[in-house]
């Protein structure tokens, strides 16, 4: 393990982190939220004293960084951001457990969104949603950094569904090559929420409420803490919010053909075409449970995209079977997006090499290619995806049966456990109240594993990991 390499880059990271946090108190400071001042000021200051003074006496690094290096930022990175921005969330609320304030941190930044604090008798202070939408951000941005530049290296989680035309491992070291993503990644979410943005504001939608939601659905999350019991409003609304919600779901999947105005290349994306049927499909559950079509289909498209926010009315998710609700959740978007899930490239590769399984049932002795992204996938390959998606499962029958140790039903249990490693906000709403403190942290190590994509962690638990 390159320890200098990994230390200065996770100061570096963190020092963004009081960036965001020192703007935080200047809008508490204009809108005379005295409380939030001083926690966003306090959390600037320690998290900027403490990166400086490690990039400080930090020496440079006489190795080359290697892709393991950057999997040690990646998992360290995601400890303990949640636990450093977290202060804001205990002052000026009504909340008084620092676990609850964790939670609504790693609510935040895995973009899952759901909030676990209850604001009663006043509205929340305008620089604690900038908070929330702040952590999204900077969340999302991280996830998609880490599929495609850490997870395409080590292609943990199966055959190359992380890796893109931005990434090529390079001779020097590991984190030289990130350069090249981070700046088209910045492109994607920076043009595409003021897109969002500046349409809500053209259909009359006030401003903070706009941003807010322009964030929410590019980054799948959930912004505003009503966003769940908040209809969207005007057909032109509804719309543009689902337009917003396929581009966050399928991230750089549609972005860099797009951005390369390859409309082929878009139109015969396997990850693209799998999203539109599977939209339909679950659409088409949704009627069958009594819904219309409008609200079958924008119901379909917040759920797969693991946000959860209403395009129609809010009442339209409680009317949904929960064994029909957990299943596009339990998809989810693209593995170059910020939408949780398993991931549709991933079911793809599960699809077409069951599809050749019955094909060979037939032809025993016949001789079949199996090919992804036009590569071609040896067994070894496809054998990743059938560990991770075992893996998958796995986790969430283990949290299934936490939470049921914690108190909560089957029912309740099932939405905290898939709704936390899948990121899915819309999943988890309603179980806030019956929550503890051994339940809060069960769901922040669900929230942060599903994350990680639950493979990445397991190279955390070796020691040699750690030794090099």
């Amino acid at each position: 393990m390159n320890y200098a390499s990994v230390v200065r880059v996770l100061s570096l990271l963190m020092l963004i982190v009081a960036c965001a946090a020192v703007l935080g108190a200047a809008i508490a400071a204009f809108a005379g939220e005295t409380a939030q001042v001083t926690a966003f000021g306090a959390t600037a200051l320690g998290i900027a004293v403490a990166a400086a003074s490690v990039v400080l006496l930090t020496p440079q690094p006489k190795r080359k960084a290697r892709a393991s290096d950057g999997l040690a930022v990646v998992i360290l990175w995601w400890l303990m951001v949640p636990f450093a921005t977290a202060m804001p969330f205990v002052f000026g609320v009504a909340n008084s457990s620092v676990v609850t304030a964790i939670l609504e941190a790693a609510s935040c930044l895995t973009t899952t969104g759901d909030t676990m604090i209850r604001v009663t008798g006043a509205e929340w202070p305008v620089s604690l949603i900038y908070w929330r939408g702040a952590l999204h951000i900077l969340g999302a941005f991280a996830a998609l950094v880490m599929a495609a530049g850490v997870f395409a290296a080590i292609n943990l989680g199966g055959p190359g569904v992380h890796r893109t035309v931005l990434f090529t491992l390079p001779d020097s070291s590991f984190f030289d090559a990130m350069p090249r993503i981070v700046g088209p990644v910045a492109l994607m979410l920076g043009v595409s929420i003021a897109s969002i943005f500046v349409i809500l504001l053209t259909l009359g939608v006030e401003p903070g409420r706009a941003l807010g939601d322009a964030i929410s659905v590019i980054t799948t999350g959930l912004v505003h803490p009503d966003a769940l019991t908040r209809a969207a409003g005007s057909i032109g609304v509804s719309v543009t919010l689902g337009v917003g919600l396929c581009l966050g779901a399928l991230g750089l999947a549609f972005w860099l053909p797009f951005r390369q105005r390859s409309w082929a290349a878009i139109i015969q994306d396997p990850e693209i075409m799998i999203f539109g049927f599977f939209v339909l499909v679950f659409a088409g559950a949704a009627v069958l449970a009594g819904l219309a079509a409008g609200d079958s289909l924008g119901w379909s498209i917040s759920t797969l995209s693991t946000s959860g926010i209403p395009l129609t009315s809010p009442e339209v998710a409680s009317r949904i079977p929960l064994t029909v609700y957990v299943m596009p959740c339990l998809i989810g978007g693209s593995a170059l997006a910020a939408a949780g899930g398993i991931k549709l490239a991933r079911v793809v590769v599960l699809a077409q090499r069951a599809g050749q399984e019955f094909q060979q049932l037939g032809y025993r002795r016949s001789i079949v290619s199996f090919r992804f992204r036009d590569r071609e996938l040896d067994e070894r390959s496809v054998i990743g995806v059938w560990v991770y998606f075992v893996a998958y499962v796995l986790a969430v029958f283990v949290f299934i049966i936490g939470f049921s140790f914690t108190g909560h039903g089957f029912d309740d249990s099932i939405r905290l456990s898939i709704g936390g490693l899948t990121s899915s906000g819309g999943l988890i709403a309603g179980t806030a109240e019956k929550m503890g403190p051994g339940s809060e942290i069960l769901l922040i190590i669900a929230m942060l594993l599903g994350r990680l994509e639950i493979l990445a962690l397991l190279p955390a638990l070796s020691l040699s990991f750690w030794r090099g």
